[in-house]
C-alpha cells in the first residue's frame, strides 16, 4: 500500500511538473503581447477564433530559417458582392513589433491567397485575421518555433546599388475575368534595427519597406503596410482579376522616404 501511495505521489508530481514546464496550447496562445495588440487594432470588437473556414494560415512549425519563414494565407470563404474579405492582418505576438503587416485587398484583387516570407524572433503564435466588408473579424492561429529572425546577421550590410529594384512576373497566360497569380520582389536589405554588423558589432540602423501598392489599370489590387517583420528582399505572391488587357503597376516606399515603381503590360486571354 505504501509503495502504491508513493508511486501515485511521484506520478502526480511528474504530471504537475510537466504542466509547469510545458504550457498547454491555450496557454501558449494567451500572450500579453496579443492582448495589447488586439486592443490597439480592434478595440473590443469580437473576433471569431479557429476560423479556418474563412481564413487559413500555413506556416511551418519549425522553419529552417527564422529570418525567412514562408507564410501562406488563404481566403476560404466564398467571395460575393455582399460579403468579401477586404483586409488581412498578420500578427507575430513575440516579435519586437508584433504587427507584421496589413494587407488591403482592392476591387480587382483575385482574393484567393497571399504568400510571403517573414521574420520570427522567438517561439510565438502567428495570427492571420481577416476582416470582411460587413465588419466581422475572423482569426486563425499557428505556433512557430524559431529563434533570432529579427536579429539575424544580414546578407546586405549596406544598401546595394540596385536598392529598390522591383521584379514583377505573372503566370504565363493570364486569363480574363479569373484570378491570376502575380509575384513581386523588391531588392532591399530590410534592416530591422536589431541587427549588428558582423565585424564591428555596431548596431545597424533600421531601414525597411513600409508600403507596397499594386494596381491594374489604375484599379486597386493590393495595398500592404509592412514592418520590420518582412524578410530581406521582400517578396509577395498574390492574385489579381483582369477585365481586359492592361498595366500592372507596383509602387514601393521605405522607412527613409525613398520610393520606386515598376509597370508591366499584361496581355490576357479569354477562358
Amino acid at each position: 500500500m505504501r509503495r502504491t501511495a508513493l508511486a501515485t505521489l511521484v506520478l502526480s508530481g511528474v504530471l504537475v511538473t510537466a504542466g509547469l514546464l510545458f504550457p498547454t496550447w491555450a496557454e501558449e496562445l494567451d500572450t500579453p503581447q496579443w492582448v495589447e495588440t488586439r486592443k490597439a487594432l480592434f478595440q473590443d470588437r469580437p473576433i471569431q477564433e479557429d476560423a479556418d473556414a474563412v481564413v487559413q494560415l500555413e506556416v511551418p512549425l519549425r522553419p529552417d530559417d527564422a529570418a525567412a519563414v514562408p507564410v501562406l494565407i488563404k481566403i476560404k470563404s466564398p467571395q460575393s458582392r455582399e460579403r468579401v474579405v477586404k483586409d488581412l492582418y498578420v500578427v507575430i505576438d513575440r516579435n519586437p513589433e508584433p504587427l507584421a503587416g496589413v494587407f488591403h485587398l482592392g476591387q480587382v484583387s483575385g482574393g484567393v491567397e497571399i504568400q510571403s516570407r517573414l521574420r520570427v524572433e522567438t517561439h510565438s503564435p502567428m495570427r492571420a485575421i481577416a476582416e470582411t466588408t460587413d465588419g466581422k473579424l475572423y482569426m486563425t492561429t499557428k505556433l512557430v518555433r524559431a529563434a533570432g529572425g529579427c536579429a539575424a546577421p544580414p546578407v546586405m550590410i549596406t544598401a546595394p546599388p540596385n536598392l529598390g529594384q522591383i521584379q514583377v512576373r505573372t503566370q504565363e497566360k493570364p486569363t480574363l475575368n479569373e484570378p491570376n497569380w502575380a509575384q513581386l520582389i523588391v531588392i532591399h536589405p530590410n534592416h530591422t534595427g536589431f541587427q549588428r554588423h558582423p565585424l564591428t558589432m555596431l548596431p545597424i540602423s533600421a531601414h525597411y519597406v513600409t508600403d507596397v501598392t499594386v494596381t491594374y489599370d489604375n484599379k486597386a489590387v493590393l495595398t500592404a503596410k509592412t514592418t520590420i517583420a518582412m524578410s530581406e528582399d521582400p517578396d509577395f505572391r498574390f492574385y489579381f482579376t483582369p477585365t481586359g488587357p492592361g498595366t500592372l503597376r507596383v509602387e514601393v516606399k521605405d522607412s527613409r522616404g525613398q520610393s520606386w515603381s515598376k509597370s508591366m503590360d499584361v496581355a490576357v486571354a479569354a477562358k
